[in-house]
């Protein structure tokens, strides 16, 4: 028993890190910061020309997350700079992707996103641009 008792502040001391470190998770990637909201339009970069998709973005997070959109996913940011973030998530019965987002100007993005949706496989590539506002 006294062994525990003198483990046990060292337990709460280690908790109490991880608590503290938690809030950072859920800040938006650096990356995001200088993008602005607004209607997106993505276009298909290396396929035949289609007609571009048109999204209302109230949160810059909505552009890591192309497919499974709406769903409630699970996410870990896998590297992040000023220019560039790579994320990873994971939606429950619905599949997962994986998405880099490279910042060209707060208006221009280039986004490259893979994964599985539905039980399909899904790469694509898009240019995103900023086009007015929703």
């Amino acid at each position: 028993m006294r062994k525990f008792a003198r483990i046990k502040p060292m337990m709460m001391g280690a908790s109490a890190i991880v608590l503290l470190a938690a809030p950072g998770a859920a800040q938006a990637p650096a990356a995001l910061t200088g993008l602005q909201t607004g209607i997106w339009e993505l276009r298909h970069v290396g396929r035949s020309p289609r007609s571009p998709e048109h999204i209302c973005v109230r949160n810059t997070t909505r552009l890591l997350q192309i497919h499974h959109a709406g769903i409630a996913c699970q996410r870990r940011v896998l590297s992040d700079s000023q220019r560039s973030v790579s994320i990873r998530y994971e939606c429950p019965g619905a599949g997962w992707g994986q998405t880099t987002l490279s910042v060209e100007t707060p208006r221009l993005a280039r986004i490259d996103t893979q994964g599985i949706e539905s039980g399909r496989p899904f790469h694509n590539v898009y240019e995103a641009r900023r086009t007015g506002d929703c």
